[in-house]
């Protein structure tokens, strides 16, 4: 069914590999022009449609940079309903300015998190809002070209790499594997934390990077869940309980791998990502699951499900929030933070 699935989709997409061949072709001649700003820009983003951990990721940077520098962060804002320049504050909503972005603002509410579509455009926006930013971090902006950054990150996953997937719609490409050689940086991402140095020494000679380009691998590392909405209740999950899972992110695999021998029984609702969840949604699984009072999902979710918080206490549902950050590991992962700051350092001098 897999091989049938490939030979329909391969004209669909050997004509959209093209198109996104061209287009990076055009940018890379300067034919069509990039902008470059006289502050650092660090980009973060991917090949592939989503599910890599770029968000957990941009938190990782801001907790690197945000002692040191004026961090701001700029995002397009993914399924919001509004449009334009936004800058992000803590009474916003996900309609407003989407989930992700309010999500970092309300963890990281000191630093300027703007969402725009054209980055282009935005950029000067923002520093006319915070003229003392020092540094901008892109979010999901490898494939937009128009801005020049002057570090470029892409992720990758360990389950999934580039250099097994396919362009879309055969696989979950945005452009061709060539696209990689813009990355500055390659961190293949959700790796097991025992990763060997010998499995990742095979991983960089599939990635085929160029001598230029420096390899990271980073695991994904869960913080004790915590309640939402219900005050008093313990952190952690209680082996003896039953959960719902409730997600709508790309790939909620690992998180319930990590949940499922942690406690009684588990059952995953799984959503596509960026879910506006409806009444109707929570109804389906308390009705299917009455016996469930313990409810999990993650920061990313919990943007989504704020509105419902006097119905989870209406129906004594606990509903528990579980952290997820990026952890680099090996041996050379401090080689990352030197790097950066090393960069940076040279920037400003």
């Amino acid at each position: 069914m897999k091989y049938i699935r490939y030979i329909l989709f391969a004209p669909f997409a050997a004509i959209y590999g093209f198109i996104m061949w061209i287009r990076s072709m055009l940018y890379r001649s300067q034919f069509i022009g990039s902008t470059h700003f006289d502050i650092p820009v660090i980009s973060v983003g991917n090949l592939s449609v989503g599910g890599t951990g770029k968000t957990p990721f941009v938190e990782l940077l801001i907790e690197l940079l945000q002692p040191i520098y004026n961090v701001a962060v700029l995002s397009r804002g993914y399924k919001r309903k509004t449009t334009g320049f936004l800058e992000v504050a803590t009474h916003h909503t996900v309609e407003d300015v989407g989930d992700e972005p309010l999500m970092i603002k309300l963890k990281y509410p000191n630093i300027l998190v703007s969402v725009g579509e054209e980055r282009v455009i935005a950029i000067p926006k923002l520093l006319n809002e915070e003229p003392d930013t020092e540094i901008i971090i892109l979010d999901d902006a490898f494939q937009h070209q128009s801005v020049r950054p002057d570090i470029n990150i892409l992720l990758t996953t360990y389950d999934n790499p580039y250099y097994n997937d396919f362009i879309l719609p055969m696989g979950t490409l945005r452009e061709p594997v060539s696209g990689k050689e813009r990355a500055n940086i390659i961190v293949v991402t959700k790796c097991p934390e025992n990763l060997s140095e010998e499995e990742a020494t095979k991983i960089r000679k599939k990635l085929k990077v160029k001598e230029n380009q420096k390899v990271f691998f980073s695991t994904i590392s869960y913080g004790a869940p915590y309640p939402l909405y219900t005050q008093g209740l313990t952190f952690g999950l209680m082996e003896e309980e039953s959960y719902v899972l409730l997600t709508g992110i790309a790939n909620a695999d690992s998180i319930k791998q990590y949940i499922t021998p942690k406690v009684n029984e588990l059952v995953h609702y799984e959503f596509e990502d960026h879910h506006y969840f409806k009444l109707k949604d929570l109804l389906t699984i308390k009705n299917n699951y009455p016996y469930i009072k313990h409810w999990v999902t993650t920061e990313k979710d919990a943007i989504r499900l704020k509105e419902y918080a006097e119905w989870f206490d209406d129906h004594d549902i606990k509903l528990f929030c579980l952290p997820i950050k990026t952890k680099l590991i090996l041996q050379n992962a401090h080689d990352f933070e030197t790097f950066l700051k090393g960069y940076l350092e040279f920037y400003f001098i």
